[in-house]
């Protein structure tokens, strides 16, 4: 071979089997740029949201003048779901509603009567609507109430008007008769809770409230200054505010005995009691043991030692269709009686024999039943004092009348 001829260099074929050769894929190997003319997704671009700049809640002073623009727009216009609407919007934080409604109250002071009753429905309304409680209402009643010193001198009613704003908020069911006392209690505020009542029989009706006010289970005496808090003081009170009729047994019992003694005639009793005493009294217990009472209280002033037993039988037989008329057919009251009498013999240091006197008349003049007499041994309250001298006394006398319960039962049977 001529050494000027060179060969030409022919590819080498390298033969790589399939398992061994790279993947097809689309996209170049690592490191190489696309072909031109492959279409490729472009990137995704993320926008962040543009910042919202939140609102300040409002201060407090812009609160006062929100609500104080609000409640005077609602006074002038009546317009009550715009109020609500507008006191919504406000915003206000929980812990300034007891401020917002002690202004609601102060702006509505010195306006009429319509516009304290328009004030009022207003808190009522936005405690209905979810906004205001019971509580944030009587924060603000007790906060506008420690003002009074100051607000007295522009308005000297102020705590009249503020005692029309607890009654219509007692009406309306915001607060309860008891929750309203609760905090006025010892004569706090004194006459308030009494400016009250007056205002809540004003509103409604003297029946209405006697009911409310006895299922309240107020303590009225707590209710006055300590050295009032005796039920004659009380009761004197009440009478010069016109309440006395909340209290009707504690007139029947200043009352009552000075009536026997005026006139001890059955008939005039009886139409005392019917004329001054509401008849659902005269099923209440208070009313049998305050009637029983009077009636011995009567006796024991009346007779004299020497003809005492024979003088207490006949008083006790002229009195007998008073007590038969009250204590017929009803058990539980004739029990009363029998602790109206254990009471008094208590009160009088249990004169030899007196209580199983009378426990023989009742029985034989058929004022008491011996299911009552039975019923007033077994019964184990301490509310009366005297119940252990008094069962030794007369437990003879028991035993016997259960003897004659059983022997009666059993001729029944036969």
């Amino acid at each position: 071979m001529n050494k000027n001829q060179v060969p030409k260099l022919q590819p080498q074929i390298i033969m790589i089997p399939p398992s061994a050769q790279p993947p097809c894929t689309q996209t170049p190997p690592l490191g190489q740029t696309p072909q031109l003319g492959l279409k490729t997704n472009p990137p995704l671009i993320q926008e962040k949201p543009a910042k919202t700049s939140k609102k300040p809640p409002p201060s407090k002073e812009e609160l006062l003048k929100l609500t104080e623009t609000v409640v005077t727009e609602y006074l002038n216009s009546g317009n009550a779901n715009e109020a609500v609407s507008n006191v919504r919007e406000m915003r206000a934080p929980k812990h300034f509603l007891p401020e917002m409604l002690s202004k609601v109250i102060i702006l509505s002071l010195d306006r009429s009567d319509e516009d304290k009753e328009k004030a009022s429905s207003l808190i009522s309304l936005l405690k209905q609507e979810g906004i205001a409680t019971s509580d944030n209402f009587m924060q603000a009643f007790l906060n506008v109430l420690d003002q009074c010193p100051k607000l007295e001198v522009d308005i000297p009613l102020v705590k009249s008007y503020l005692a029309q704003f607890a009654a219509h908020a007692i009406i309306s069911e915001l607060v309860s008769i008891s929750e309203l006392a609760q905090p006025l209690e010892s004569g706090t505020h004194f006459p308030l809770f009494l400016l009250c009542l007056q205002q809540l029989a004003k509103l409604q009706d003297r029946e209405w409230l006697t009911e409310l006010f006895q299922q309240s289970k107020v303590n009225m005496q707590k209710m006055l200054p300590e050295i009032d808090q005796n039920k004659d003081r009380m009761l004197e009170i009440l009478e010069g505010k016109g309440l006395s009729f909340l209290f009707p047994l504690l007139k029947l019992e200043k009352e009552l005995l000075k009536q026997i003694k005026l006139d001890p005639s059955p008939q005039t009793i009886y139409k005392w009691i019917k004329d001054n005493i509401s008849p659902i009294l005269h099923v209440d217990k208070g009313f049998v043991n305050i009637l029983m009472t009077s009636f011995l209280q009567y006796f024991s002033s009346e007779v004299n030692p020497p003809k005492q037993l024979e003088q207490e039988k006949q008083l006790l037989l002229s009195f007998k269709p008073v007590m038969q008329k009250f204590l017929h057919d009803h058990v539980d009251l004739q029990v009363s009686a029998l602790y109206a009498l254990q009471v008094h013999c208590f009160n009088s240091n249990f004169p030899k024999g007196m209580l199983l006197r009378f426990f023989v008349h009742f029985y034989d003049m058929e004022i008491i039943e011996e299911e009552a007499f039975l019923a007033w041994k077994e019964d184990i309250t301490q509310e009366f004092p005297g119940k252990r001298k008094a069962l030794f006394q007369v437990n003879q006398w028991l035993t016997w009348l259960e003897t004659v319960e059983e022997e009666e039962s059993e001729e029944e049977a036969d």
